[in-house]
């Protein structure tokens, strides 16, 4: 690992395809990677792994999902989203690691990718998350690209179990995103451009 980059491999995001749809499937079917996610599904077939993953193409509206490519892996390992893109409040960064991606940091690399698309191309003034108050991995990961917690919405979550999770709210400005990755060039693909 570098002190540009949060992966110890290669990690791209990139535009969805229709071949996508099986690894989707598989993605949202995985109980231990969607555990940690907002909302969960009971169900998620094949047919609804198709429909996500043409929307994902589509690319229409507010939301924009990439997929994740690893370094020697034949199939995406899971996918990126910026969620309300083009309102006059900030987008919501979502992530989902569905398949092992074999190296520490892949998540971690990838929400940095998207955090520069956020920015760069959408002219985000700012990115947000939500996150489970138990997923320690998804606050380490946002706390190292200098992201902020910014308060914790108690018993937000309803599990189909009828559990309560809290949620914990973190952010970055485009001001604060600049700070963290002042010394990362280009090369580093961190830092948007002022």
């Amino acid at each position: 690992m570098t002190a540009e980059r949060g992966s110890e491999v290669e990690v791209r995001i990139r535009s969805f395809r229709p071949d996508d749809a099986e690894a989707v499937h598989r993605w949202f079917n995985n109980a231990e990677a969607t555990s940690s996610l907002m909302e969960t599904r009971a169900a998620f077939t094949p047919e609804n792994a198709r429909g996500w993953t043409e929307a994902a193409i589509g690319a229409d509206g507010e939301d924009r999902k990439w997929a994740i490519e690893v370094e020697a892996r034949p199939e995406p390992v899971g996918f990126t989203a910026l969620y309300g893109l083009f309102r006059q409040t900030a987008p919501e960064l979502g992530v989902l690691i569905g398949d092992p991606p074999g190296a520490r940091g892949v998540g971690r690399e990838a929400e940095r990718l998207t955090v520069v698309k956020a920015f760069e191309e959408f002219g985000a003034h700012r990115v947000y998350g939500r996150i489970p108050a138990f997923n320690g991995p998804a606050r380490k990961a946002v706390s190292w690209l200098g992201w902020q917690h910014e308060g914790t919405m108690r018993e937000h979550i309803r599990r189909p179990d009828g559990s309560l999770i809290d949620c914990e709210v973190w952010g970055v400005t485009r001001e604060g995103w600049l700070a963290r990755w002042a010394e990362t060039n280009d090369e580093g693909d961190a830092s948007p451009s002022s």
